[in-house]
């Protein structure tokens, strides 16, 4: 039995089914994107001026991907046109290269773009003790050799109160990045995990207690050093106190260019280079002294990473979908090229059809692009 309408027009609509219900599809694609857009710009009017940065993303690779994204676009068409002259070769190329962009623009994102915010730490400082960092916040004027640097403040810029960098180099110490990104211990935090491990005559069963790959024990990291100090019976109380001191402690050894060079006015504004720049530096935060959800530029840090992880993520899985629909009607199968040879028009009608939703997927993304990047 044959559906009627998939390549003819319908008499009361003037569209074939297909087409009429990509169109609806659409429709309640953008009543998707637009309430996220809507919700993020009334979000970002809302927050204090500090807590929205500006530059942590990759401007140049983003307009990359934009013009990968938009070349698809030509060559999708010129995919359909193929079609429509009855040319197999020319439709399988344009295709193919319509496929190969949809998957370099996922790559791209997927290998550099979000596995760079994962080891990029940054902590947001309480206002009230943001004086204790101000050789790398800059808000205040210094003097020095009795030159006079203004401050960020001085230079009518907002307060800094974000510190960001890379902490210590994974090969030196790999559970960093972990212990970091645990809010503050307190003392009976840590002797509330010892008490557990405390009837437990095993060492082997006991180390386990205390830790694993990524210990998340009443908010506590232990790192392997330390666990043969807090197996010993009776704990050394200054081996402790240590141990509670280096969890309590963010130790970075490259700082922002902001706040490696925070009096310098160039940094006032956001720099779109292609890879970021760090300068080598040591600072120590306490933890006691931050906001919570310090760690790398992941959704928990701010409402700002949370919406461009979400709406981007989004974006992306119909990328992914667009992709899986191009290779299906690009493969010699029933539903695919084969096609081609038994009803053209209805193949010709699917790549218009899924031409369409790229075209969408592409708008989306020139929306994304400006919102995030350059605003």
């Amino acid at each position: 039995m044959e559906i009627p309408y998939t390549v003819r027009p319908r008499p009361d609509t003037g569209l074939a089914n297909p087409k009429l219900g990509i169109w609806l599809f659409l429709a309640s694609e953008v009543m998707l994107f637009g309430g996220l857009f809507a919700g993020y710009i009334f979000m970002r009017l809302g927050s204090d001026p500090w807590m929205w940065p500006k530059g942590w993303l990759n401007v140049p690779v983003g307009t990359f991907n934009t013009f990968v994204l938009i070349a698809s676009s030509v060559t999708v068409i010129l995919a359909w046109e193929s079609l429509k002259m009855r040319n197999l070769k020319m439709y399988k190329i344009w295709l193919f290269i319509t496929f190969m962009c949809g998957l370099l623009f996922l790559g791209i994102k997927l290998s550099f773009e979000w596995p760079a915010k994962f080891g990029h730490f940054g902590a947001y400082i309480q206002k009230e003790v943001a004086h204790k960092y101000e050789p790398a916040l800059g808000n205040e004027d210094r003097v020095e050799d009795g030159k006079v640097f203004d401050g960020h403040l001085k230079r009518k810029g907002y307060p800094r109160l974000f510190i960001g960098g890379h902490l210590t180099e994974k090969k030196d110490d790999p559970y960093a990045l972990d212990a970091s990104s645990v809010p503050f211990v307190p003392e009976a935090n840590l002797d509330a995990v010892l008490a557990l491990g405390k009837d437990e005559k095993d060492p082997a069963k006991k180390a386990k207690l205390l830790h694993t790959r990524e210990v998340t024990l009443k908010g506590i990291v232990v790192r392997p050093a330390d666990i043969a100090e807090l197996n010993k019976e009776p704990l050394d109380p200054a081996k402790k106190k240590e141990i509670l001191q280096r969890m309590n402690t963010i130790h970075f050894h490259k700082l922002d260019e902001a706040n490696g060079r925070p009096y310098d006015p160039a940094n006032d504004r956001p720099k779109f280079e292609l890879r970021p720049q760090f300068v080598d530096s040591h600072l120590v935060l306490d933890k006691r002294d931050l906001i919570a959800g310090h760690g790398p530029l992941v959704p928990k840090l701010n409402t700002y990473l949370a919406t461009y992880f979400m709406i981007t993520g989004l974006h992306g899985a119909h990328v992914l979908a667009g992709c899986i629909c191009f290779i299906y009607f690009w493969l010699p199968i029933k539903g695919g090229a084969k096609l081609f040879h038994t009803n053209p028009e209805q193949l010709c009608n699917r790549i218009e059809v899924s031409g369409l939703f790229w075209h969408l997927v592409d708008l989306i993304w020139i929306f994304v692009f400006p919102i995030f990047y350059l605003l």
